[in-house]
């Protein structure tokens, strides 16, 4: 598994380019000018997470949760709260789409806003597998799903951002691949390279919470001192 520059498989899940201008690259984590100068950063922080596609914002399946889950508990004092907010929660929001349609940012944003967060994460993840069309026949579905079963896959991807409800460009951003799945390979213990993926966001942002929140400490005591 690999660290590298911002890079999603269907990037246009993430529309939110415009909102990461001017930040600074730093091994395969984004940090913007903003987390940089910490001291407009408070904590505890009360962090929404959303998940998002190429049709909008997507449902948090359960194990996904586990794993922002265990991502607060390890930043302790740091994050107040950290809870999904699924599509059912946002009025409308299931009907966003990001090609054509409302900013997935700013409906984020405002979803989170009206829930009192000030903090919101969008993320999302592909597993790199290559899917095939059927024409509805239990013969093409079935080789449709051999096909995806076997054929060599892409390498999985996740990308996350970490927004204030307030605006401004993302505080902070992480990219994450690993590679893909081998089939044939019995022995890897059912290894899954799209929660793997996950796995290495929630540590990217969880390192970059705890450099904003050292930033914001020594600022803090400058100002003191």
């Amino acid at each position: 598994m690999t660290v590298s520059q911002p890079f999603l498989t269907r990037r246009a899940a993430l529309r939110l380019a415009a909102l990461s201008v001017g930040a600074w690259g730093v091994g395969g984590l984004v940090l913007a000018p903003q987390a940089l100068a910490a001291p407009g950063v408070r904590f505890p922080m009360r962090i929404a997470c959303m998940r998002v596609g190429n049709a909008g914002f997507l449902q948090i399946r359960h194990d996904e949760q586990t794993y922002w889950s265990q991502m607060q508990l390890r930043l302790g004092g740091l994050i107040e709260r950290l809870t999904p907010i699924q599509p059912s929660d946002m009025m409308g929001a299931n009907l966003v789409h990001v090609e054509g349609g409302p900013n997935c940012a700013m409906v984020a944003r405002q979803a989170a806003a009206r829930w009192g967060f000030s903090h919101v994460v969008l993320y999302a993840t592909h597993d790199g597998q290559n899917h095939y069309a059927s024409d509805g026949s239990w013969w093409s579905d079935l080789f449709a799903t051999m096909q995806s079963e076997f054929d060599k896959d892409g390498r999985a991807t996740g990308e996350a951002h970490l927004l204030d409800v307030e605006g401004g460009p993302a505080l902070a951003s992480a990219s994450v691949d690993a590679a893909p799945r081998d089939p044939l390979n019995l022995f890897d213990g059912g290894r899954n390279p799209e929660r793997e993926t996950l796995a290495r966001l929630t540590q990217g942002l969880e390192l970059e919470l705890q450099d904003i929140a050292r930033r914001a400490y020594d600022s803090q005591r400058s100002i003191a001192d």
